[in-house]
C-alpha cells in the first residue's frame, strides 16, 4: 500500500514538473507585455498557494508538521471546493491513510501535491487568459 503512496506521488510530481516546464518554454513576449510576476496576483494569506509556501518554509516537525499540514489541506479544500478534478485527486490520496503519523504524512503529502497541481494549473490559465 505504501508503494501506491510513493507512486501517486511521483504521478503528481512529474504532472508539476511538466507544467512548470512548459511555463518556462514560453517564447519571448511582445514589447510593452506585462511579466508573469506584475500580471498574476500575489498570494495573499487568504490564498492555497500562500499557504502551501508557508508550508514548506516550516520547520515543523512530526506530529506538529502534520497538523499544519492539515490546516492547509482543509483551506484548500474550502478553496477548490467546486473542483472537481482536485476533489477526485484529494479522494484518491484518502484511499490510503491509516493510523500511524507516518501513514498520516504520506496521505498529506498526497493531497497537498494534488492542490500544488491546482495551483500550477491555474497560474498556466491565468498566464494564457483562459
Amino acid at each position: 500500500m505504501t508503494k501506491s503512496v510513493f507512486v501517486s506521488m511521483a504521478i503528481f510530481a512529474l504532472v508539476i514538473a511538466g507544467v512548470s516546464a512548459q511555463a518556462g518554454e514560453r517564447g519571448p513576449k511582445p514589447a510593452g507585455a506585462l511579466s508573469d510576476a506584475a500580471s498574476r496576483p500575489h498570494p495573499t494569506d487568504d490564498d492555497c498557494e500562500a499557504r502551501m509556501q508557508k508550508l514548506d518554509a516550516s520547520n515543523a516537525e512530526g506530529e506538529e508538521r502534520l497538523a499544519e499540514k492539515n490546516e492547509v489541506i482543509d483551506f484548500c479544500d474550502r478553496q477548490y471546493e467546486h473542483d472537481t478534478t482536485i476533489k477526485r485527486l484529494v479522494t484518491e490520496c484518502m484511499k490510503y491513510e491509516e493510523q500511524p503519523v507516518v501513514k498520516q504524512q504520506f496521505v498529506a503529502e498526497c493531497q497537498l501535491a494534488a492542490f500544488n497541481y491546482a495551483n500550477a494549473l491555474r497560474d498556466l490559465k491565468m498566464d494564457y487568459g483562459k
